[in-house]
């Protein structure tokens, strides 16, 4: 038994020093000094031990450090960009590689800052607790959908409302991601067939979306809302017609739940 543990020892000391080495490489720049580096290396240390006792190795946490740092993160940002992916990984239990994915998205896709990603987290882990989303379905999406919504004038908490409207009626999250890149796009710029069916209803589709501009949440609510006045027949046509046959089952999903009274959509 004790040449059995000296052996687990061994290999785990090494399996750390290969992550070690490879984060060295790829940390800082070529004016980064040798105790700059060192100096990270502790940090990191220090973090992922404190980790340990939630079961992530630190093996794990230096090789998410050194993905990190391969982004370009080093100093302050290194760590705060550590401890919010380690933190996301173990709250929603993903892999921290995927994690560390979902907050560089986060960060890229809305302009947070280091600071302000810890808030986040902290956001998308009560909207697990109260809905049927998770993290792991948000570390899915969020890749995917972010830079969209964000290009639009959403935000995070946007992005979580739309997803879980879709949750909720059984849509999952990859399905649901690439619905709201494609969905969105046709309804800040519809085709002039959805445009003249929907204003043969009532509905005056660019209007909602030019008085609603910069506000991507209510521009979906209200077109939501506009389509209720519509006979379910008649509503299923337009829906079809402007957002495709592909898209039909998902997109209605949205739009139900986003207006839905009680909807868990409602609770984000």
């Amino acid at each position: 038994p004790l040449g059995m543990l000296a052996g687990y020892a061994s290999k785990a000391f090494m399996d750390l020093e290969k992550e070690t080495i490879k984060f060295k490489r790829v940390y800082g720049n070529m004016f980064t000094s040798d105790a700059e580096t060192k100096a990270a290396v502790e940090n990191v240390r220090k973090i992922a031990n404190e980790y340990v006792q939630f079961g992530v190795s630190v093996k794990d946490t230096m090789s998410t450090a050194a993905d990190a740092a391969a982004a370009g993160f080093a100093g302050a940002d290194l760590e705060k960009q550590l401890r919010a992916a380690t933190k996301l990984a173990v709250l929603g239990q993903v892999e921290q590689q995927q994690a560390l994915q979902t907050t560089i998205s986060l960060q890229n896709a809305f302009g947070l800052t280091a600071d302000e990603l810890a808030g986040k987290i902290n956001y998308l882990n009560a909207v697990e607790n109260q809905t049927v989303l998770n993290i792991e379905d948000l570390t899915i999406a969020i890749p995917k959908a972010a830079p969209i919504v964000k290009q639009l004038g959403g935000s995070v908490e946007d992005l979580a409302f739309f997803l879980t409207a879709m949750k909720e009626g059984g849509v999952g999250a990859a399905e649901g991601a690439n619905a709201i890149k494609s969905g969105l796009a046709s309804l800040i710029n519809p085709s002039k067939k959805a445009s003249d069916m929907l204003a043969g209803f009532g509905v005056n589709i660019k209007g909602i979306v030019e008085a609603d501009k910069g506000n991507l949440r209510q521009t979906v609510i209200d077109f939501a809302r506009a389509l209720d006045t519509i006979d379910p027949l008649n509503r299923a046509r337009a829906i079809e017609t402007m957002f495709g046959k592909f898209q039909f089952a998902r997109i209605s999903t949205l739009l139900q739940n986003v207006i839905k009274d009680g909807s868990q959509a409602s609770t984000v």
